[in-house]
């Protein structure tokens, strides 16, 4: 089963979440996640063809972290931009 929430509800609990954590763990926790669901979707990691398709937002971010952490498993990763500008931090 899927659940869908309000993006309200969600920035709220993030917002509340990020107060308690140090600056950027939640966004590396995002990219560890993403990265291991990436991994498990590969026929291996050394090796793959990765494209990351990102943008200048978190979610851009946690996309970028995560093709880093993939990258540092060997597989070869490519970032694109889907718009003008990336996530700095991710970058």
């Amino acid at each position: 089963m899927r659940y869908a929430h309000e993006v309200g509800n969600v920035r709220a609990a993030e917002g509340a979440l990020m107060a308690r954590l140090p600056e950027g763990t939640l966004m590396q926790r995002a990219a560890a996640g993403l990265a291991r669901v990436c991994a498990g979707l590969l026929d291996g990691v050394y090796g793959a063809d990765v494209v990351v398709l990102a943008g200048s937002g978190d979610n851009g971010g946690d996309a970028l972290y995560a093709g880093a952490r993939l990258a540092r498993r060997g597989a070869r990763v490519r970032a694109v931009a889907a718009g003008s500008r990336l996530h700095e931090g991710g970058l």
